[in-house]
């Protein structure tokens, strides 16, 4: 006689101790340790020596920052402006725990004379790293010249 089977809310079947079979079905094995089965002599010598090798680079905690979380664009304002909004755009990133901010600085092509805000913004930037409190940051196109905007890692 066939089992009823019961039914779940979700309509999946409750399943008993019956359900399982355990034990005399399967025929005995011998019992060997993890230690015993694993050799590491069986492995390849050139793949086990790039499995254990160091990857070139800096040493360290490696970060993966995500794309700017948030922006901050500086066209139109006043080096004192720009200085005090960047100050407190950054001060609200570290405490919305963000990791990855960017500061649109304009390239100056309007300014009269040199760019202003690219300076101010990297001299802000490059004195909060020394003080540790920013971990890094990178020009948006690699070069200072070509960009206008600063990314900036928490």
């Amino acid at each position: 006689m066939k089992k009823k089977i019961t039914r779940h809310k979700g309509g999946l079947p409750h399943l008993t101790d019956d359900d399982f079979h355990f034990g005399g079905d399967l025929p005995d094995r011998e019992q060997t340790s993890f230690a015993e089965l694993f050799d590491p002599t069986s492995f390849d010598r050139e793949a086990l020596a790039v499995m254990t090798s160091k990857r070139g680079g800096k040493p360290g905690k490696k970060f993966i920052y995500p794309s700017p979380q948030e922006y901050l664009d500086l066209h139109g304002l006043t080096a004192p402006e720009a200085e005090r909004k960047v100050a407190n755009f950054l001060l609200t990133a570290r405490k919305k725990r963000l990791r990855t901010v960017a500061v649109i600085t304009g390239k100056g092509l309007h300014s009269q004379g040199l760019p202003v805000l690219r300076d101010l913004v990297e001299g802000m930037v490059k004195a909060m790293k020394a003080g540790r409190e920013i971990r890094n940051y990178v020009w948006e196109n690699g070069q200072r010249e070509k960009s206008g905007a600063i990314i900036i890692y928490l």
